[in-house]
């Protein structure tokens, strides 16, 4: 079993070709990453649990109800009178996106040691956090305080999503980085993110720098130059699977979940299974992710496949 704890919201998605707009149109759309993530895994089959504070409006209704729709479990889920979170999205002619974010006073950064269960299920494996929620107070200190508490039983899995626009002081991010590595079983990031905290190209060394921080497995997404994999044993990559590319949103969250949804599924869910993890065993984990991660690319918007789609599309793909 999976949970997800951190940000919900609705993405401003633009539209185009809309008459009598002057200022544009948008779309709202649910998303959030560790909300994308929560909804990625269960369409591929894991049996998840979303942790958070979602909004009594109608927005937050809507919310609620796509996880719901998708079989995400809310027994952590708690409603509140405050707004929801907006993410206004602008995307490039190649389908890149970038974002303006909204969240004072919003449900999901309002999240409080209060509203966390006192347990998790006895079967949750994994912890899914990041990304906006762990900077933006008090939400950001009561994931933390809460991942620290349940870390001794669960695998902590963590995507830093950079959003520079919210980050006024790289120095500062790059220690709270390192120290999330340090207490992180998994990392997850892409080569942009990592680039941008390090001020300089990606290359392996940052990789090794964040195993030697103390996380256990290193994922590492690359936009069409494929995806690498890493523990202190073993290192494998993986070609970008060739797909027609509508937009990148949500490709990063699908990634992220189906790393944890193969791995829950062959009850890799110790430190030691993952340092124990081979090179071809990688491999096929990066292989089953950058799928996934390829048909979210092929539609609008954070729509990860079911388990099924992906099967009927790539038949060699399994998650045992």
């Amino acid at each position: 079993m999976i949970a997800c704890i951190g940000e919900n919201l609705i993405d401003m998605v633009p539209l185009t070709a809309v008459e009598n707009a002057p200022y544009g149109a948008f779309k709202a759309a649910p998303g959030g990453c560790p909300y994308n993530s929560a909804i990625a895994a269960a369409r591929l089959g894991s049996t998840v649990f979303y942790i958070g504070k979602i909004s009594n409006d109608f927005l937050g209704d809507r919310l609620v109800n796509r996880l719901a729709g998708n079989g995400v479990r809310l027994d952590y889920v708690v409603r509140a009178e405050n707004p929801v979170t907006l993410a206004f999205v602008e995307k490039s002619a190649s389908g890149e996106a970038r974002y303006a974010f909204y969240a004072n006073n919003a449900a999901d950064r309002s999240l409080e040691a209060g509203d966390l269960p006192a347990m998790l299920h006895p079967d949750i494996h994994f912890l899914l956090l990041g990304s906006i929620s762990l900077l933006l107070e008090p939400g950001a200190g009561s994931i933390l305080n809460f991942a620290e508490r349940v870390q001794e039983r669960v695998l902590v899995s963590y995507d830093p999503n950079v959003r520079a626009s919210m980050i006024p002081d790289r120095a500062k991010f790059r220690n709270s980085f390192e120290a999330m590595c340090a207490r992180c079983a998994i990392v997850k990031a892409s080569d942009a993110d990592l680039a941008w905290i390090y001020d300089s190209p990606f290359d392996r060394g940052i990789v090794a720098h964040i195993l030697n921080c103390g996380a256990k497995l290193v994922l590492v997404t690359q936009g069409s130059q494929g995806s690498l994999a890493a523990t202190r044993h073993a290192f494998a990559s993986a070609e970008a699977v060739p797909v027609r590319v509508v937009d990148t949103i949500g490709a990063g969250d699908t990634f992220h979940a189906a790393v944890l949804s193969f791995l829950d599924s062959n009850n890799w869910t110790t430190a030691k299974d993952l340092e124990n993890l081979s090179s071809a065993q990688l491999e096929r984990i990066l292989r089953f992710a950058s799928a996934a991660a390829a048909m979210d690319c092929m539609r609008e918007g954070a729509e990860p496949p079911t388990l099924e789609a992906l099967r009927s599309r790539f038949p060699d793909l399994a998650l045992q």
